[in-house]
């Protein structure tokens, strides 16, 4: 996965972005079907970081956080873009 970002979208999401509490980094990981490793790796920290992470032993960085958010609302597009084409066969 690759950003390509000027520096006002990385303003736009800093402005809108979540708290990203343990559960919500726990729930986003399982909706991407992910392991904590595999989730590790994408996000680029380690394993025990990520289960620190969903544990609310350590805090995410916002930097991480900025991450989350774009990885985020880059799944919820690719949902809608399911949605329409499912709308589009059934049609």
């Amino acid at each position: 996965m690759i950003f390509y970002l000027d520096m006002n979208t990385v303003r736009v999401y800093i402005a809108g972005m979540k708290t990203w509490t343990p559960e919500e980094i726990k729930d986003f990981r399982k909706r991407l079907n992910l392991y904590q490793k595999d989730f590790s790796l994408k996000i680029g920290v380690t394993e025990r970081y990520v289960i620190y992470l969903e544990k609310g032993v350590r805090q995410p960085s916002k930097t991480l956080k900025i991450l989350l958010s774009m990885m985020e609302t880059q799944e919820n597009e690719k949902g809608k873009e399911v949605k329409k084409n499912v709308k589009r066969k059934i049609s």
